[in-house]
């Protein structure tokens, strides 16, 4: 999230159509999971792709909770925009 904020800050844009790439959850807490999707849900991404570090536990909270938005970070993918 905090790069989140921080695209949005430095572009003056607030929406987010996508977020793409390594979440960082991989040996996150449950609460602590909870809250970055609960975070993630409230931007309204068109699109949500975790990647690598993101880790299992939280790549499945995203597909269960953000089903519509969710699709798993794969090597060689492209995303039309």
């Amino acid at each position: 999230m905090n790069t989140v904020h921080h695209a949005r800050a430095i572009s003056g844009v607030d929406e987010v159509w996508a977020i793409l790439g390594g979440f960082h959850l991989a040996k996150a807490k449950d609460e602590e999971i909870q809250q970055t999707v609960g975070e993630i849900k409230q931007c309204r991404p068109r699109l949500i792709v975790p990647s690598h570090c993101t880790g299992f536990k939280a790549m499945c909270q995203f597909a269960m909770q953000m089903p519509d938005e969710f699709l798993p970070g794969v090597v060689g993918a492209t995303y039309l925009f």
